[in-house]
């Protein structure tokens, strides 16, 4: 009989082994093809005819494109045949997640509706049916169609993936999830309550009883387990059973921990806008701390618990590098934090990301990435960040 060291041994060669899979292929045939998307994508947003838009969804575009690049690694753990439709659909979703973001921090006579209006968007992206009007509570509306070619891109990607019929419910459930991000924008005054409302009815269908309301928000405003959920279609072995697992280990503890290690590198830029910053909820930062580092822990024990478990355990290990390596994490105030998710989140792969993404970071440079047809340079003040 097997030990439990030689069991946690092994678990830790075939994470090493699932790592130089999943980035031998991303680098060599997922990041080509997420590149090409983001190409497209910011082609057809530069001819957006309303001026506010076009700005914004370039914007957007150019300050997320780390967050592009994370959504289409998870086609770096799937069967190969379906790379392009698949990163097809991947990209988009993202790509609708951060131009929405955008669109809900804009001045609006109702937040909150104007908010769950855009985000019906998600909704559409991964089901069938008639799309909505999306701009229906917006300001401006003018986006050439821009936002409807994203959901039928999506559509379009995921509907040609052998098991999708299995995953949609999940995903459309998880996409309907993703609405609380119009919240999160909202007036503060208004935004708690909302927010507080909306945290019971997530959760109807997941094991989560000791999770706080913003913890739920955090949560929902993930998009892992939708894209979790879009790459496990591109399986044909994937059943209705495995896709409810899946989604039950992303949310809410994986795309929880997504949110917070965001927040906590937001936090001064947070409270100098006036932004929720779902880190700042907590009671203290010592409560923040230990907080993290149990939900770090539980996050990277649902993905091991997983069918191929050592290819989501590398996924959450990404994820949380890609947080981690940004400098602002290793600001005084968020270091403690930071110490107690990597101590927590002990996988093989962590050090090798970690390496990976810091040089990276250094590495890349805007021009890189922007194709040399497109110079609107208006979009550039909007830009929250760059990478």
């Amino acid at each position: 009989m097997r030990s439990v060291a030689d069991e946690s041994q092994g678990f830790r060669v075939r994470e090493l082994a699932a790592l130089a899979s999943v980035m031998t292929r991303f680098w060599l045939v997922v990041f080509p093809l997420a590149r090409g998307e983001l190409r497209s994508w910011e082609r057809a947003a530069a001819a957006i005819p309303d001026p506010a838009l076009r700005a914004q969804a370039l914007a957007t575009l150019r300050s997320e494109r780390l967050s592009a690049a994370g959504a289409a690694l998870f086609a770096a753990t799937t069967p190969r045949r379906r790379d392009p439709q698949l990163v097809r659909a991947l990209v988009a979703y993202q790509v609708i997640c951060d131009y929405l973001d955008t669109l809900a921090e804009q001045p609006s006579d109702d937040p909150i509706a104007n908010g769950a209006q855009l985000h019906r968007a998600l909704v559409d992206a991964v089901a069938g049916g008639p799309l909505a009007d999306h701009y229906r509570l917006h300001r401006a509306r003018d986006d050439g169609g821009y936002l409807a070619a994203l959901v039928e891109a999506c559509r379009r990607g995921c509907e040609t993936l052998p098991a999708y019929e299995h995953v949609r419910p999940a995903a459309q459930g998880e996409a309907r999830r993703n609405e609380v991000q119009g919240i999160n924008h909202a007036p503060s005054a208004a935004r708690e309550a909302a927010l507080r409302s909306w945290a019971p009815r997530a959760l109807s269908d997941a094991a989560a009883g000791d999770a706080h309301w913003f913890e739920l928000a955090a949560a929902g405003s993930s998009s892992l387990a939708v894209l979790a959920l879009i790459a496990a279609a591109a399986d044909p072995a994937t059943t209705r059973e495995h896709s409810e697992r899946v989604r039950r280990a992303y949310f809410p503890w994986i795309e929880a921990l997504s949110t917070l290690l965001d927040s906590l590198a937001d936090r001064d830029e947070d409270v100098r806008t006036g932004e929720l910053n779902f880190v700042g909820q907590y009671a203290s930062q010592a409560v923040a701390v230990a907080r993290l580092q149990q939900i770090a822990a539980r996050a990277v024990a649902g993905a091991r618990g997983l069918p191929n478990g050592e290819r989501h355990a590398v996924l959450v290990a990404g994820m949380i590098a890609m947080h981690v390596s940004e400098a602002t994490a290793w600001l005084p105030a968020a270091q403690p934090a930071t110490r107690a998710v990597l101590r927590a989140a002990d996988t093989a792969a962590m050090p090798l990301l970690l390496l990976l993404l810091r040089a990276w970071r250094r590495a890349r440079s805007e021009h890189a990435w922007r194709p040399r047809m497109v110079q609107d340079e208006r979009a550039l003040p909007l830009a929250r960040y760059s990478v």
